[in-house]
């Protein structure tokens, strides 16, 4: 998905015409938007379903996770509980499946050991209550992914690491 090629839509309302164009993510947030100015109830069911949002999910972890070819790494100055580390390399996994830097969205055991600084050890004994609680799951043998759940956490973990800065 790497170079993905930009999406051109064209929106009719009545008499309000409209064109957008940017990668398939971008198009998508600006069509949402300019139907909810048209349509208000669109912003109130956008309120109440979840659904990540790439750009801001990118933009958020900017100066927390750097993504590689190799994979992620969590920038040197952030001292986290391995709970938290792990689920931003898992986002930072996700995101960077997404948009076609990695090719998948789950890591092992020895990955997140890996880049989280984090003791393996400590991250084999934190992915269970991780699991339990529905923020990631397992996907094969020894390979973990971010769930929409952890997402949602992990965007709460990141507001108050920005916060605390």
């Amino acid at each position: 998905m790497s170079g993905e090629a930009k999406v051109k839509a064209h929106l009719e309302v009545g008499d309000i015409k409209v064109d957008f164009e940017g990668d398939v993510n971008q198009v998508f947030e600006s069509i949402i938007s300019f139907l909810s100015q048209i349509y208000p109830n669109i912003e109130i069911i956008r309120r109440i379903f979840f659904t990540p949002d790439l750009a801001k999910l990118s933009s958020s972890i900017a100066g927390l996770v750097e993504i590689t070819p190799e994979g992620q790494i969590i920038a040197p100055n952030v001292n986290l509980t391995a709970r938290s580390a792990i689920c931003l390399v898992l986002l930072g996994a996700y995101i960077g499946a997404k948009f076609g830097r990695l090719q998948r969205d789950s890591l092992a055991a020895s990955d997140l050991s890996k880049f989280t600084g984090k003791a393996k050890k400590t991250v084999i004994n934190e992915l269970p209550r991780l699991i339990e609680e529905g923020l990631i799951e397992k996907v094969s043998e020894g390979e973990y992914r971010i769930t929409t759940l952890g997402i949602r956490r992990t965007e709460e973990i990141i507001e108050s690491l920005k916060k605390g800065k």
